[in-house]
C-alpha cells in the first residue's frame, strides 16, 4: 500500500479548484474588437460587457475577459460622439455570439453639435395597455416637437424612465415609431411593466426587454455630464411581486465605471424606482408596499455615488416630488406621461401630464417641467376659497415642480401678505376627476395627498388674489384669482 502525504498548501490548492469562480474552470473568454470614427480609432473609451470596464488604447483597440454566459459587449459613449443608428435605438452595444465571433468592432460618428451644452428631456411611465393610449400620446409627442424646435441649436436627447408598456410587450413597436417621431435620439430604463413576470428569476426576468432595447444598465457621456442608467427592479419570482434593488453585480459596475469619473464631477443616474421617497433617515418599512416604492438597499448605492455632485432621475410613482437628499445628491421623481394610466389630464397629485425638461451648460444645471398642451410659464395651478373641504376659507395652489428652495408668496389688493403655507393636500381637479367611478376604466385610481400644495386666508373672498412662486433660478410664475 503506498502512502501519499498531502501539505496543507496542497490540501488548499485542492479545495480551490472547487470553489473558484468559472474564471478558473475556463469558462471565461477573451473578446477583443475596435472602436473607430471616420476610420481612426478612438482613444480612451469605456468598454464593459455588465462586469469589467477597460479603455481603449491610442488605436481604438480594446481586450476584455468575460464570461461565456455574458449577453453584451457595450461602450460608455464618450463625449462629443454619437453611437450609429441612435434615432430610434441607440446601438451603443453588440450582442455576443462567442461561437461565431470573437471580435467586436464598434463605430461612432462624430456629434454635429457641440455637447457641452445639452438639453434632457425626461419621460417616464407612458405604461400602454391598449392601441387608444396612443391616440393620448400623439399630443405628448406634439408637445415635444415644440419644445424640441425651441432648442434647434443645441444638443438634445431624451431618456424615458421605465414602464415603457403596461405588461403589454407587443406595443414595444407602436412605442418606438411615436416616439421616433421627435427625431432625438431616446435612451431607455427598465421599469417592472418591462419585465417577464413568467420566469423563475429575477435573472431572467429581462431577456425580452434586452431582445428589444439591450442592456438594462449602462452609461454613456454627454460634455462635462456623465449618465448612468440603472436596473433597480428585482423580480422577487412570484407573480408580480417585486422589490426597489441594486444587485450586488450593478454596484460592482457601477464602481468601476466610475472610477474613470473625475471625483466632484455632475452625474446623473436614471432609473425607474425612486431611491427613497422621503430625505429623513426614518426606519424603512419592509411591507410589499414599501419595498415596491423605494429602493430597499439605497444606502450602498448613495455610498458610491457620495464623490459626485448627482442628480437621480425617476418615476414608477405617477406624481412629482422633488428630494434634496444633501447638497450633493438631488432626486427628481417624475409624473407619469400616461398621467393617472391615461383616465384623464392628471397625475395623483393634480400635475398635468408632462415631462421634464433639464437645460445642461457645462455642469450648471437648469430644469423645469413642461405640462402638455401648455407653455412654460405654467408652473401651478390655483384655486379660489371653498376649493378644499379641509381649509374651507383658503385660497390653494399646487405648485407641482416645487423644492424647498422655491418662495410662495400672495398678494391681496396688491399687497403682499408673504408667503404662503405649505400643507399635505388632494388637488381638487383629480378629486373631481377621480369622483365618477363609473366613468373611469380603472376604478381603483384614487387621488393623493401631496406636499406642494400651499395655502392662504384671504381678508375678503372676493378681493384679487396673486400668487407668485419662484423657482431655484429666481424665474418667477404668476397665478391670479
Amino acid at each position: 500500500m503506498i502512502k501519499f502525504k498531502f501539505s496543507p498548501i496542497i490540501c488548499i490548492v485542492s479545495l480551490l479548484c472547487v470553489i473558484l469562480p468559472e474564471h478558473s474552470k475556463g469558462q471565461y473568454i477573451s473578446i477583443s474588437g475596435k472602436v473607430i470614427c471616420n476610420g481612426k480609432g478612438v482613444e480612451s473609451v469605456v468598454v464593459t460587457d455588465g462586469n469589467t470596464c477597460v479603455t481603449t488604447d491610442k488605436k481604438g483597440l480594446y481586450t476584455i475577459q468575460t464570461s461565456k454566459s455574458t449577453d453584451f459587449v457595450y461602450l460608455s459613449t464618450p463625449s462629443g460622439y454619437l453611437p450609429h443608428d441612435s434615432l430610434m435605438i441607440p446601438h451603443f452595444y453588440k450582442r455576443l455570439n462567442i461561437n461565431k465571433s470573437k471580435i467586436y468592432n464598434f463605430e461612432l460618428k462624430k456629434n454635429p453639435k457641440n455637447d457641452y451644452n445639452h438639453t434632457l428631456l425626461v419621460h417616464t411611465d407612458p405604461q400602454f395597455y391598449k392601441t387608444d393610449n396612443f391616440n393620448h400620446y400623439q399630443k405628448v409627442i406634439e408637445d415635444c416637437q415644440e419644445t424640441i424646435n425651441k432648442y434647434k441649436n443645441v444638443d438634445l436627447f431624451g431618456i424615458d424612465c421605465g414602464d415603457l408598456v403596461g405588461d403589454k410587450p407587443e406595443f414595444y413597436p407602436t412605442y418606438i415609431e411615436y416616439l421616433s417621431k421627435t427625431e432625438i435620439p431616446f435612451y431607455r430604463v427598465l421599469g417592472n411593466h418591462d419585465m417577464d413576470y413568467s420566469r423563475r428569476s429575477d435573472e431572467t426576468s429581462t431577456t425580452r426587454y434586452n431582445k428589444i432595447f439591450g442592456p438594462a444598465y449602462y452609461s454613456f457621456n454627454k460634455g462635462k455630464i456623465h449618465y448612468i442608467i440603472l436596473d433597480n427592479i428585482f423580480y422577487i419570482g412570484r407573480d408580480y411581486f417585486y422589490m426597489g434593488y441594486v444587485s450586488e453585480k450593478i454596484l460592482n459596475w457601477l464602481k468601476e465605471d466610475l472610477s474613470y469619473v473625475p471625483k466632484g464631477s455632475t452625474v446623473f443616474v436614471s432609473m425607474h424606482i425612486p431611491a427613497r421617497l422621503s430625505n429623513k433617515s426614518e426606519f424603512f418599512k419592509y411591507d410589499g408596499y414599501s419595498i415596491a416604492e423605494q429602493t430597499v438597499n439605497v444606502s450602498a448605492l448613495f455610498q458610491v455615488l457620495e464623490p459626485y455632485n448627482v442628480h437621480i432621475l425617476t418615476g414608477h410613482m405617477h406624481y412629482n416630488r422633488n428630494i434634496i437628499h444633501s447638497s450633493t445628491l438631488y432626486e427628481h421623481n417624475l409624473g407619469a406621461i400616461c398621467g393617472t394610466w391615461w383616465q384623464g389630464d392628471y397625475c395623483l397629485d393634480g400635475s398635468p401630464i408632462g415631462y421634464g425638461v433639464y437645460e445642461i451648460t457645462g455642469e450648471q444645471v437648469n430644469w423645469y417641467f413642461k405640462s402638455v398642451g401648455y407653455p412654460r410659464s405654467c408652473q401651478m395651478r390655483a384655486y379660489p376659497a371653498g376649493s378644499n373641504t379641509e381649509f374651507p376659507d383658503d385660497i390653494i395652489v399646487n405648485v407641482w415642480n416645487w423644492d424647498k428652495n422655491w418662495k410662495i408668496e400672495w398678494f391681496e389688493n396688491g399687497k403682499n401678505m408673504g408667503e404662503m403655507t405649505r400643507f399635505e393636500g388632494i388637488d381638487p381637479k383629480v378629486a373631481e376627476m377621480c369622483s365618477n367611478k363609473e366613468k373611469l376604466e380603472f376604478n381603483w385610481i384614487s387621488p393623493i395627498k401631496t406636499e406642494h400644495m400651499f395655502r392662504a386666508t384671504p381678508q375678503n373672498k372676493n378681493s384679487k388674489i396673486k400668487i407668485n412662486a419662484t423657482d431655484s433660478f429666481g424665474n418667477t410664475y404668476i397665478a391670479e384669482l
